[in-house]
């Protein structure tokens, strides 16, 4: 039997959870008898840091390192990884970089990976990566990649925030990229990228983005990525995407047009049928949802309206999910006065179970699951680690201000109680201003929303807020499919409200809202959304049944 290593000895010995193999001695005794292969009987192992050596081939033995999460494999001479690597169930961070690498395999099981290197290879292709669910890093740079990964732009790949492959052969750029909504580094530059989809500008958090080295075919573009920063490329990428937005709506209204009047409908019943349909369902006494407001949270954000839109299809079009949440941050942004005077908050309602109680407690007492958490935390220690979050990242980017979700801390200055809304189990799903339940959280597949509006200004403010989402939502098309509106079904007892819009003659979007009551502490109703007084007259004609 081979010896063993004095390190791999000593790490048997007490156990230790890290091994370092670096450097020239250990290259030497592998190119003398091999690796050696105790290493892998070391199930214990958390940590293995095998570097700078002449190591070419890594045993299949490594799937019995079960407990490791961290593989640094930087900088040897591999040629190629076992496929046993992806049984590697606990791993968080596979470094192979600078190697002579030319295939990969399969990578499905390791979906706890966080962070993927694989940079200074000679990797032609890269396998499916939309299984890496937990995956924040990608890097793939100095390669002779053709294209990225398959999977790349899944919508599971919701933590993926940075994706390096410069310097690589790459063609295209996927559009669906736009679904990464963590997307914050995107290196391409020097491949061989022709066009850049102009959906990239919807990715909302893109703040590095690098395209230099390429031979586009438009001369305005590559003059941009030139001379300017990619926050002016993606500038330009988002006007470019809103002529094909608006081109694909006057193509499909002159299409709408042609067929009804080839049914022999007159022109005038055309222009009566394209418009944008809101269904207002009224508030069914058995099943409606219900809020109570407790009088604990009058002092400290006492205006709560919340409705029901039901029969979404977010899967209608590639980004259809990516533009409602990109419309949300917007709204926050522009009518909600960056969370200062409303905030918007939706949930599944699949998840949501009944009564729901809109409080204010104490901040120890309020226990939550952040949006894109798995863990429960008080808001007392959520704030506070956020507090600490804001104020390391402005001294690291000296800054005079906060910046993301951070800036809205100071909304809670001075309270003593922060409001909640908590289902029937006693669960907080919301915590205005700063954050939903992890546990309600809408998704691509989600069919019907809870939405809540909460503001400290006035009711009005909130109602003012829930219209504007509802018309924002119906213009997206994102509501009950077009042939619905047109079957003219004179059966039901709800209100029509009917929205026109100019230039989109033959388009018709269809928006079912189901209205939500608020009630006091003794049961006394507050308020109903949407009642016969919302949605603004102005814009809307309205059919009353």
């Amino acid at each position: 039997m081979a010896d063993i290593w004095p390190e791999v000895a000593t790490a048997k010995e007490e156990n230790r959870r890290e091994l370092n193999l670096h450097g020239s001695e250990i290259s030497e005794r592998i190119e003398k008898g091999g690796f050696d292969k105790h290493v892998f009987d070391l199930v214990g192992l958390n940590y293995l840091d095998i570097r700078k050596t002449c190591l070419t081939e890594l045993s299949v033995s490594v799937s019995k390192l079960v407990n490791l999460n961290t593989l640094i494999l930087h900088n040897n001479r591999l040629t190629c990884l076992p496929g046993t690597i992806g049984d590697l169930k606990k791993l968080k961070l596979l470094d192979v970089s600078s190697n002579k690498i030319e295939s990969f395999p399969k990578l499905d099981g390791l979906t706890e990976l966080q962070s993927l290197i694989a940079s200074g290879n000679q990797l032609s292709e890269f396998p499916d990566v939309s299984g890496l669910t937990n995956l924040h890093i990608l890097n793939l740079s100095h390669n002779g990649l053709q294209a990225l990964p398959d999977g790349i732009g899944d919508d599971k790949l919701e933590y993926l925030a940075q994706i390096m492959a410069d310097n690589n052969a790459i063609t295209q750029v996927p559009a669906d990229l736009a679904n990464l909504v963590r997307l914050h580094t995107l290196d391409l530059s020097f491949n061989k990228i022709t066009e850049l989809p102009p959906e990239l500008s919807d990715c909302q958090k893109l703040k590095e983005f690098n395209v230099k080295g390429n031979k586009f075919k438009d001369r305005k573009l590559t003059k941009l990525v030139e001379q300017s920063h990619g926050k002016s490329v993606l500038n330009f990428l988002g006007v470019q995407l809103q002529k094909v937005r608006e081109n694909e709506m006057r193509e499909k209204g002159g299409k709408d047009k042609k067929k009804k009047k080839k049914k022999g409908v007159s022109k005038g019943e055309v222009e009566e049928l394209a418009r944008d349909v809101i269904d207002v369902l009224h508030f069914p006494v058995d099943t409606g949802i219900t809020v109570q407001v407790k009088p604990a949270v009058i002092s400290v954000r006492p205006y709560f309206v919340s409705c029901i839109i039901r029969n979404l299809n977010f899967k209608k079009s590639l980004n259809m999910f990516k533009r409602f949440i990109t419309l949300q941050t917007k709204l926050h942004d522009t009518i909600c006065n960056k969370r200062q005077t409303a905030t918007i908050a939706t949930h599944d309602l699949k998840l949501v179970k009944p009564v729901l109680v809109y409080d204010a407690r104490f901040p120890h007492d309020i226990k939550v699951v952040p949006l894109f958490k798995s863990a429960e935390v008080t808001a007392e220690k959520l704030v506070a680690q956020l507090r600490k979050e804001a104020d390391d990242l402005r001294k690291e980017k000296k800054r005079n201000t906060y910046s993301g979700i951070h800036k809205y801390l100071d909304l809670l200055k001075d309270k003593v109680q922060y409001p909640c809304l908590l289902d029937g189990d006693g669960h907080v799903i919301s915590f205005p201003p700063i954050t939903n339940s992890d546990k309600t959280k809408i998704s691509q597949e989600t069919t019907d929303i809870l939405v809540e509006v909460t503001s400290s200004s006035s009711l009005d403010v909130c109602k003012k807020v829930a219209d504007e989402l509802l018309r924002e939502m119906l213009l997206m098309g994102v509501g009950t499919p077009q042939e619905d509106v047109a079957k003219g079904d004179d059966t039901k007892e709800d209100d029509t409200v009917v929205y026109s819009r100019e230039g989109d003659a033959g388009i018709i979007h269809k928006l079912v809202v189901e209205q939500v009551r608020v009630i006091d502490h003794e049961g006394t109703l507050k308020v109903v959304y949407p009642s016969r007084t919302d949605l603004p007259l102005d814009s809307y004609e309205v059919n009353r049944d």
